[in-house]
């Protein structure tokens, strides 16, 4: 059997020799590929029977070169590189990794959101220009305890951001749809449909998976609902706002300032990229998930993950595992 990885520079250094050693423990060999163009996927993944992908989108075009191929997993927690549909059609699972960097994400978010409130970037800049003073007039200073935290899905890294933010003595409210009173109950958050929740919310933070649906969640029709001075706070991925609203709502002070993991025209390469005009975004370069100990964590379960489901399991982990017990 065959197993390939589509993108190996796109994970800066991964150790690939984890999965590598993985694999062949359970008699697979392992080509890691890095390829640059879809000729090149297409020529890599040939007579593969499962397929790793950290950014390549693999579509029915790739699926068509390898169709003996039982499994796809994506190094991460969203899968939208790959058409689950396409997939569950040719009966392949496909897998993510949903709990590898739940900590980092969550921590990554509270950084952001702790950053904005004090105006770190803001007296940052100051500083460097040889500015130092105590008060500036680009948004006011709050107390954290005072503010409350709109989480817009409720996932794993959301409750684990939840949990977090209450070291601070924030109001936590969560709007999600598909999730039971209790969840929320549970941890001391009120569940609220998502126009109370701009309604109220001093920090609005997203944690949901990009789906058609979801793509512009955040647009100038919600912005409108916010409050005045509101704080964005982006680590799920970066369509889910629309940048030209988001940068229309700073300009206004609709929104304070925003801190952004992801955006939906990265990797951003110009030095005097129009996000950074108004001197109230943070950006970082889509690392929230990054540390030693989730690389490895990351690695480790995509391997474990298709060498599962090539020997036939279907672990909780696939994506689509619902459609194919019932196909």
């Amino acid at each position: 059997m065959k197993a390939v990885l589509f993108d190996a520079s796109s994970a800066i250094d991964a150790d690939y020799s984890i999965q590598q050693k993985i694999f062949e423990e359970n008699g697979i060999d392992f080509v890691v590929g890095d390829v640059k163009s879809m000729e090149e996927a297409r020529e890599l993944c040939r007579g593969a029977d499962a397929a790793l992908t950290i950014y390549q989108d693999v579509t029915g075009e790739l699926m068509d070169c390898m169709p003996d191929c039982k499994v796809i997993v994506r190094h991460g927690i969203g899968y939208d590189p790959i058409d689950v549909a396409e997939a569950t059609k040719r009966g392949i699972a496909v897998c993510n990794i949903p709990d590898y960097c739940i900590e980092e994400v969550a921590t990554h978010t509270i950084a952001l959101m702790l950053a904005l409130i004090r105006k770190l970037h803001i007296y940052h800049a100051k500083v460097r220009d040889g500015i130092w003073v105590s008060n500036s007039d680009e948004y006011p200073f709050y107390r954290v305890s005072t503010l409350t935290l709109g989480l817009i899905g409720f996932g794993n890294i959301a409750r684990k951001t939840a949990e977090y933010a209450k070291a601070f003595g924030m109001r936590l409210i969560a709007y999600d749809p598909y999730l039971k009173e209790d969840v929320f109950t549970d941890m001391g958050v009120e569940k609220a449909e998502l126009d109370d929740l701009y309604a109220q919310a001093d920090v609005v933070s997203l944690h949901l998976p990009l789906f058609e649906n979801t793509r512009h969640i955040l647009n100038a029709e919600s912005f409108a609902k916010m409050k005045d001075g509101v704080f964005v706070i982006n680590t799920a991925r970066g369509a889910l706002i629309d940048l030209d609203a988001l940068l229309a709502a700073i300009d206004s002070g609709k929104v304070a300032a925003a801190g952004m993991d992801v955006i939906e025209c990265e990797p951003i390469r110009e030095k005097n990229h129009r996000i950074f005009e108004s001197g109230r975004v943070i950006q970082t370069s889509h690392v929230a998930y990054n540390s030693t100990e989730a690389s490895k964590s990351q690695l480790t379960k995509a391997a474990q993950s298709a060498v599962r489901v090539l020997k036939g399991e279907l672990p909780p982990n696939v994506v689509n595992r619902k459609e194919l017990l019932n196909a």
